[in-house]
């Protein structure tokens, strides 16, 4: 399950610019589009590796 921690996330938009299938943002934070919290797509993992502060969690 993907998911997105709102209090560690910066809001820098990162995993939107490599994934906007399943990111994207909402209130300045980084939200997972309704449906895609298990989603399976490899840019994924890709934007969580991306993530300054690691707040994706795959």
């Amino acid at each position: 399950m993907v998911s997105v921690n709102k209090e560690t996330c910066i809001g820098c938009g990162a995993c939107t610019a490599i994934c906007e299938q399943v990111f994207e943002m909402k209130d300045g934070k980084a939200s997972i589009k309704k449906s895609q919290d298990k989603s399976k797509i490899p840019c994924v993992k890709e934007a969580a590796d991306a993530c300054p502060v690691n707040a994706i969690k795959v």
